[in-house]
């Protein structure tokens, strides 16, 4: 009985979000609301699969991660040794998150009645994959992740990002338009597949891209790969 339900939450969660849509178009507003605002309660997205032991964190309050739970706004979101966690967000994104990682859902709005939309992201160790879902939704609003030694951008892409094994931030672009990379030093883009850069340092430039070699590549996709 418990893995019906399971399925079928799973089955009707686009429906519900449909019937989201719907409701915020019908219904008159004063102002500009954000759509995860108005989908109630702050809802972003649910767990579509978790491996190990995953939390969300907020307000001082720890809770558990199971499978179809919903994750919200300003979630601090926690993965224990060993574990890995993926969400669907609600533009259909699909967020992987390796073992032993801190990763902030800070700002996600879709779909403003006016002006843009923008997605703000942030890592605070560990290492995550990302596949963009319906970036039209952001009406132009920037998608970005901050991390500690700078900030990616993102434009319509999958690609990997975190720490493999040292100190320096390393970002891998697998598919798609491109991400950028910026920090206190400059800019630099990334725009073929298989390339990526390191960042040493928040002041230092980012590097121009290079291709990754096969074993660097598989040693950061093994980090967000369920057993």
């Amino acid at each position: 009985m418990e893995k019906l339900k399971a399925v079928l939450k799973t089955l009707l969660f686009p429906a519900c979000l449909a019937g989201v849509f719907l409701v915020l178009a019908l219904t008159p507003c004063a102002g500009p609301i954000p759509l995860a605002l108005a989908a109630g309660g702050e809802n972003l997205g649910y767990v579509s699969r978790v491996q190990g032991s995953a939390f969300a964190r907020q307000d001082g309050e720890l809770r558990p991660l199971a499978l179809n739970e919903q994750v919200k706004r300003e979630d601090t979101l926690l993965t224990a040794p060993g574990s890995r966690l993926e969400l669907t967000l609600l533009d259909e994104t699909r967020l992987t998150l390796a073992a032993d990682t801190e990763f902030v859902l800070g700002r996600y709005d879709l779909g403003r009645q006016s002006g843009p939309g923008a997605v703000l992201l942030k890592l605070t160790k560990g290492a995550f994959r990302l596949a963009t879902g319906e970036l039209s939704a952001l009406r132009g609003g920037p998608f970005e992740v901050l991390t500690p030694l700078g900030t990616i951008g993102i434009r319509g892409t999958e690609f990997w990002g975190g720490y493999l094994g040292t100190d320096e931030i390393n970002v891998l672009l697998i598919a798609g338009k491109g991400v950028y990379i910026k920090n206190d030093g400059g800019k630099t883009e990334i725009l073929r597949p298989g390339e990526g850069v390191t960042l040493r340092s928040r002041a230092e430039p980012p590097p121009a891209p290079s291709m990754w070699s096969p074993d660097k590549k598989a040693r950061a996709l093994k980090t967000v790969a369920f057993d």
